[in-house]
């Protein structure tokens, strides 16, 4: 595997850009190692894979054989070592850090709704409220204890004395009625 990668290094260091797209597909298992081993974050998984290819392409031309270093050795330090300033590249802002004009504060946007908006989900919810009220007794307050109150089926079941399917059963009729009802309005 050595031997291809130094085959693949060589190709790419003459500008083959296959070779490099190759040698960079058999390093993502190091790439991805390296993440988990220096700077684990979940969320950033896809950029920093990139930058992890970003370093090997760095490294395939800094890289120099008379250094008595192996290339992967090599291209494994870097990464090592850019996953780990990464930590230390983490800045901590200030929302009143001065801008070219302001602070970053005035830059941040009102959580207050539209009057439209407003107006808007007052329709809605008025609207729902009729459909609820066309529900039979036991249908609203499936629907309620499942949607607003956040109880599980299964206790719902048990609180009303009747048995799990049945619940599932009222709620998608339910759910049925309501979207009829919504729709007709």
């Amino acid at each position: 595997m050595y031997k291809e990668i130094e085959s693949l290094y060589k190709r790419a260091k003459k500008g083959d850009v296959k070779a490099k797209v190759d040698l960079l597909t058999r390093l993502t298992p190091l790439v991805i190692s390296s993440i988990k081993r220096n700077y684990n974050n979940q969320r950033e998984y896809e950029d920093l894979i990139q930058e992890g290819y970003e370093v090997i392409l760095k490294a395939i031309e800094e890289y120099d054989q008379n250094r008595g270093v192996q290339l992967l050795g090599y291209i494994k330090a870097m990464l090592r070592y850019h996953y780990l300033n990464k930590h230390r590249d983490k800045a901590i802002l200030s929302l009143n850090k001065p801008l070219e004009e302001g602070e970053i504060m005035d830059l941040i946007v009102a959580e207050e709704e539209e009057p439209i908006d407003t107006v808007l989900k007052k329709e809605e919810t008025m609207l729902l409220l009729k459909a609820l009220n066309s529900l039979t007794p036991r249908q609203k307050k499936v629907i309620v204890d499942f949607y607003v109150k956040n109880i599980p089926i299964a206790e719902i079941a048990k609180n009303m004395g009747i048995s799990y399917r049945t619940v599932v059963n009222t709620k998608i009729s339910a759910l049925r009625k309501l979207k009829r009802q919504i729709v007709k309005e």
